[in-house]
Formats: structure tokens, sequence, C-alpha cells
């Protein structure tokens, strides 16, 4: 059967979790996470037991624990369809209801699946959703740009929910001492127009508004896009973090150097190159492609 889905060799490996699924017990007293609690992020797109796959990351940026008691709700919303709501996979129904507690610092994974291949895949056309919502049982909503969800082989479902294990302490040292990637915001400078079969050369600035610097020591990654008549083209790599020195200091900017192969395939008219920073800000641009 034809793939659904297809990885640049760039992108990140889907890192398999120590952890039982929604093995994690908290007090019954523990407080619910709400939306001001955590910070959303995109983690690895790959594929996991004939599954196309997007993790979701949820991380508790709070001073206190808190308590997820099942997944939060999903939403996908397609940029030009209904909004699609997301459910325990037919296997794993129990993650609906699986209890993860969170202490500051700490993070739980959300890992949605679509099914890998279909007859619908040899024609060109996708389904691809990228942004979420996330309704947290504590209260709120939180949306998530950046994610790359293809429904063309059927709905998404929740595959696997769980607490990431030994990753606190250490997550929680480096928010304190450096500020959260959350913190940064983004610009994006690009020219106007691109040829297809080129490559596109852009520059994103990364820029901290506060009184501390903010590390880049584990060099996070980002993830590019082309969209244009419906075709999309995504890579994910790391940040040149060498580049800026390893941080960002306070009150301070860094600008990167980034190129796109646009491929010939690709539709003439307007597209929207997109850059987003897992974890941190994203931006973008429309560009015109001839």
């Amino acid at each position: 059967m034809p793939s659904c889905f297809s990885l640049p060799p760039s992108a990140i490996a889907l890192a398999v979790l120590a952890a039982a699924p929604g093995a994690h017990a908290a007090p019954a007293a523990a407080r619910l996470c709400a939306a001001a609690d955590v910070q959303v992020s995109a983690g690895a797109a790959g594929a996991w037991r004939g599954q196309a796959t997007q993790e979701i990351r949820i991380l508790n940026t709070g001073s206190e624990a808190c308590a997820l008691p099942g997944f939060p709700g999903l939403q996908l919303q397609p940029a030009s369809e209904a909004p699609q709501t997301v459910g325990a996979s037919e296997q794993a129904p129990q993650l609906a209801s699986s209890r993860i507690e969170l202490a500051p610092g700490e993070e739980a994974v959300v890992l949605l699946g679509t099914p890998g291949s279909c007859e619908a895949a040899n024609k060109p056309a996708r389904r691809v959703s990228r942004r979420l919502q996330l309704a947290l049982a504590g209260g709120g909503i939180k949306a998530l740009d950046g994610v790359h969800i293809d429904t063309l082989c059927g709905r998404a479902t929740v595959l696997r929910f769980d607490r990431v294990q030994g990753e606190g302490a250490a997550r929680a040292a480096a928010m304190k001492a450096a500020g959260a990637l959350s913190q940064l915001t983004g610009s994006l400078s690009a020219p106007d127009e691109a040829s297809r079969g080129g490559t596109l050369r852009y520059t994103v600035t990364l820029s901290n508004p506060t009184a501390s610097p903010v590390s880049l020591a584990a060099c996070p990654a980002y993830t590019q896009s082309l969209y244009a008549d419906g075709k999309a083209v995504d890579s994910t790599q790391r940040l040149d973090c060498g580049a800026a020195g390893g941080q960002i200091p306070a009150n301070a900017s860094v600008s990167f150097e980034m190129q796109v192969q646009v491929p010939a395939a690709l539709a003439a008219g307007d597209g929207k190159l997109s850059w987003k920073l897992d974890g941190g800000p994203g931006v973008g641009k429309i560009i015109g492609l001839h």
C-alpha cells in the first residue's frame, strides 16, 4: 500500500518512552492542570506501529504540582474543514482517564497517530492540520501551531499518553537558571518571491525580552514548512546553537541564516513560508512562487 506520509532525512526520530502508558500515581488532592500552568509544544513527527505520528509535549511551567486526569481535550483545526475531535484509539481507550501528576518542570507527551497508508495516498492531495487546540481539565484553552497531522487516510487518535521520566529535575533547573524558550519572540526576513526548483534563503531573528539569558544548551529543533495550493513540504532540524554562543542574552537578539529547497512541483502563486522553534515562537510570511 502506498504511504500517505513522508519524513525528511533531517526529521527527528520518534523516541519510545520508557514509562508504561499512564503509569504515574497522583495524590487525589492534587489540583488539575490549567492552561496557565502549562506550556505546550509540537514534538517529533515520525511513525509507530503503522501510524504516522506527531508528539504533543505538555510542560508544567508553574511553581506547584498539578495533575492531568487524562489527556487534554484535543481538537484538530484544519484550515478549510470543520474542527475534528481527537479521542483515544480503540486499542487504548484507558488513556482518556489515565491520570498523570506533573511536578514543576516535568513533562507529559501525547502521541497522536493517523493511518499510515491508504489508496487515496496515490493522489497528490493531502488533508494536513497544522493547528491543534487543547482544553485543560483545570480550565482554559491552549492553541498549538506547527503540528503536522495528515488525516487523508483516517481520523487522528491518541496512541499513547505518558509522563516523561528522568527529565524533571534537570528541566526545572534549566528553567530556573536561564528562562524558557517560550519567552522568546521571533521575526522572519525573506524575499517576496522565490523560484520553484531553487533555494530560498531567509533569516530568522530570535529576541529575548526578559532580564535573564535564555539558554540554548539543549539546542532545540525547529521546523520549516512551505505550503502552496494544498501541498506542503516540511523539514525538522537542529538550531545552530554554537553560532549563537549557546544562549540569547537578556534584552538581546540573535539572527540565524536559513535556507529551504523549493520543490518544482509546488504550484505557482502565493505560498506560505513557516518557521517554528520547538517550545518557542513561530513566524511566517506569504511568498510568491514562480
